[in-house]
């Protein structure tokens, strides 16, 4: 029997022959490094307020076209009333079924050219809309 323990402080461990080795690793170590500035930095908010007054140009750039918006809308308004004044008449003064039917036709034609300048005007608005953070 052999009267050495296996395991514990007595064990008798071999030290290598020869020096042990490593590859190097193709992984480097993050070692980040600090950099403090020069000179202390004055108190200043991290955030600004959004505030018009921080930012009147943005500001009148939408006020700009919001007026231009409004202004297009305006004379698109006028051409339709006086289309729908004249498809109006039209129809009052139809003699023939075919005038009647060239009348209705016509109002119908203003009523889908209104519809055009609902949605192009609605589709404006939701844009500067979502620009501005609204929606």
């Amino acid at each position: 029997m052999n009267s050495t323990p296996l395991f514990g402080p007595s064990r008798d461990l071999d030290t290598p022959k020869k020096n042990l080795r490593t590859k190097p690793s193709p992984i480097a170590l993050w070692r980040p490094e600090i950099v403090l500035p020069e000179r202390p930095l004055a108190h200043r908010s991290i955030v600004l307020s959004g505030e018009p007054t921080v930012r009147p140009e943005a500001t009148r750039v939408q006020l700009d076209s919001t007026r231009t918006m409004l202004s297009a809308l305006a004379e698109k308004r006028e051409t339709l009333r006086v289309r729908a004044a004249l498809a109006e008449a039209r129809v009052r003064d139809a003699v023939t079924d075919r005038e009647r039917v060239s009348a209705v036709f016509e109002t119908y034609r203003v009523e889908s050219a209104l519809d055009d300048v609902l949605t192009g005007t609605m589709k404006q608005l939701t844009s500067m809309m979502k620009d501005r953070g609204l929606r």
